[in-house]
């Protein structure tokens, strides 16, 4: 497994002929995006919280449920 250099430099070559200069950063961005996505996901179905990346919006912990809108008041137990 020591010498794919040659190999590596090859396909990269290969790689900046076919879609230019300008989009193979684009290229390269976006699959390291799907590489750290896809490992995120496999990583939270095999049960691991901490893999799971933070949502926006999320409380820590169980949420109340909201209030009602519009509910008739209770009983009142305070003597006036």
């Amino acid at each position: 497994m020591g010498d794919h250099w040659p190999l590596i430099l090859l396909v990269l070559l290969v790689a900046l002929v076919i879609f230019g200069p300008k989009r193979l950063p684009e290229l390269g961005q976006s699959l390291g995006r799907a590489i750290n996505e896809f490992r995120h996901a496999s990583q939270s179905a095999l049960g691991d919280p901490a893999a799971s990346p933070p949502q926006s919006g999320s409380q820590d912990g169980p949420s109340s449920p909201p209030p009602a809108v519009g509910a008739a008041p209770g009983p009142t137990d305070r003597a006036n």
